[in-house]
């Protein structure tokens, strides 16, 4: 038994049904047969997966969304009884063996043979081949109850799930998109212990659009833009090596809009995935905690209007001036007095205690300790921050990519980096003495420099404003995953 990524809803590989890519067209032989109403290798319109869609508020519009070349589990059996009968061929009203599979061919006039070949047994991914002599084509599998595609292996692993959530603009896509570029360098940077690889199909329309985002975050330097309403996840197999076992998992990882989660209660239906996750990463907007006006001085537009108020042609000239200043003030103390005009009042408001309220009410409460999700917190886009951090802290180690995370407890350095973190989060961006669970937290950016904006063919988009260097974006990731698959080998382990 597995949950459908999709639409949340039971599944068992012996009952999915199947998706092929195009049509049959091209296949003269089966023209007549073509012309059967309702004939499965027909496109036609897959009300399953438009009801989908809808209730997650995604576009029909085009009969392309909608009009599929689709066969139901059920249909299997009509539809070998109707080529036995076309071809006068011997109905011995038995289609599965007992195997549960099928493999039968049908020899049409004209000598052309068509076979079609089943496989579906439990705890395996099923297989539909229909084949002629000179052609195959081979379906997907796809969930009985919405018809989204399901991956290779999906029926193999348990599986894990994962939400990115966070207010707009705080980068979740952009986390998503960095974590696949560069062949998953980001998180497969210990391939030996913990490797992660890619197992959606390109058949499936979502999962096209984020690999032509990554391409163009690899290629072009775009950068992603903001998520639209329900992303379909983005399903990853992990393989993790313990001693002399190796465990896998199915990750599945939602990327929630943030004007969704301001307004949870409209929308129940589009958030029910993110919601039941075993594990959030929730994404901090440097500019929505007590860090938001070193942020916005930060910004050349603003250290320019810094500069012009206060005379100086040189921040360089600046520093030398504060060397010498008895009163002993940082230059963030005098950049902050300077900027006066910039309003704080919404950048320091907390985001992330309404939101979890939110989310405990709706998974009831969260009443026993084993039903809280892992909880990760990242404060994002640090390279906004990082000029700030260093004068503020004096400690390069807070940027430091060498610091291993994998292995992490037994790692003084990463220990030592870990209680610099939490009073970065205690003095500047949250209090989670009230909260009542248990929380990480991590420092990381998707791009590791700013971005500046563009126009292309009449769209405005963004572009890296310098190199693509990401500053620990697997980290939380990673070692959210590791807890998520070590609570379920410890709970494997104990049943």
């Amino acid at each position: 038994m597995r949950i459908c990524p999709f639409c949340l809803n039971k599944i068992e590989s012996t009952e999915v049904d199947f998706l092929f890519e195009d049509e049959f067209a091209d296949w003269d032989f089966l023209r007549s047969m073509r012309k059967i109403e309702d004939f499965p290798l027909n496109a036609r319109e897959d009300k399953k997966y438009m009801n989908f869609r809808r209730q997650k508020k995604l576009s029909v519009t085009d009969k392309s969304d909608t009009t599929r070349v689709f066969v139901r589990h059920e249909e299997l059996y009509p539809f070998v009884t109707a080529l036995r009968r076309y071809c006068k061929k011997e109905d011995t009203g038995i289609v599965w063996d007992q195997n549960n599979q099928i493999e039968e061919s049908f020899e049409f006039d004209g000598g052309d043979i068509l076979t079609v070949k089943c496989v579906n047994q439990e705890n395996e991914d099923s297989i539909l081949e229909i084949s002629s002599e000179t052609m195959k084509k081979k379906a997907s599998m796809i969930c009985s109850h919405c018809h989204n595609i399901l991956p290779s292996g999906f029926f193999h692993y348990d599986q894990i799930t994962i939400g990115l959530i966070g207010k707009k603009d705080a980068g979740k896509t952009c986390m998503l998109v960095s974590l696949l570029a560069n062949q998953r360098r980001a998180i497969n940077g210990s391939s030996d212990v913990l490797s992660f690889e890619e197992v959606q199909t390109i058949q499936d329309s979502s999962y096209q659009e984020l690999r032509e985002k990554v391409r163009l975050l690899e290629e072009n330097g775009i950068c992603p833009d903001s998520t639209r309403l329900f992303i379909a996840p983005v399903i990853l197999k992990a393989t993790w090596k313990i001693g002399d076992k190796t465990h896998c998992y199915m990750v599945c990882i939602y990327d929630a809009a943030g004007e969704l989660l301001e307004n949870a209660a409209q929308n129940e239906n589009v958030l029910e995935n993110i919601v039941s996750t075993d594990g959030w990463i929730y994404l901090i907007d440097p500019k929505n905690t007590g860090l938001g006006t070193a942020v916005e001085m930060l910004s050349k537009e603003n250290r320019t209007k810094i500069l012009k108020k206060a005379k100086i042609a040189d921040v360089n000239l600046q520093i030398r001036m504060q060397q010498n200043d008895s009163t002993q003030r940082t230059v963030y103390k005098i950049m902050q007095d300077l900027l006066s005009d910039v309003d704080t009042e919404a950048q320091i408001r907390n985001f992330c205690d309404n939101l979890l309220q939110c989310l405990r009410k709706k998974q009831g409460g969260f009443e026993s300790e084993s039903n809280l999700p892992e909880i990760a917190f990242v404060l994002s886009k640090l390279d906004e921050i990082k000029t700030f951090l260093n004068e503020k802290y004096h400690d390069i180690s807070l940027f430091d990519k060498s610091i291993n995370y994998l292995s992490a407890e037994g790692d003084d350095a990463w220990r030592d980096r870990e209680d610099q973190i939490r009073e970065i989060f205690d003095e500047f961006v949250m209090n989670g003495s009230g909260m009542n669970t248990h929380y990480n937290m991590y420092l990381t950016s998707a791009l590791g420099c700013s971005t500046r904006q563009e126009s292309m063919n009449g769209t405005m988009i963004y572009k890296l404003d310098g190199k693509y260097d990401p500053i620990r974006i697997g980290e939380a990731f990673v070692r959210t995953t590791m807890a998520l698959m070590q609570n379920q080998i410890e709970r494997e382990d104990e049943e």
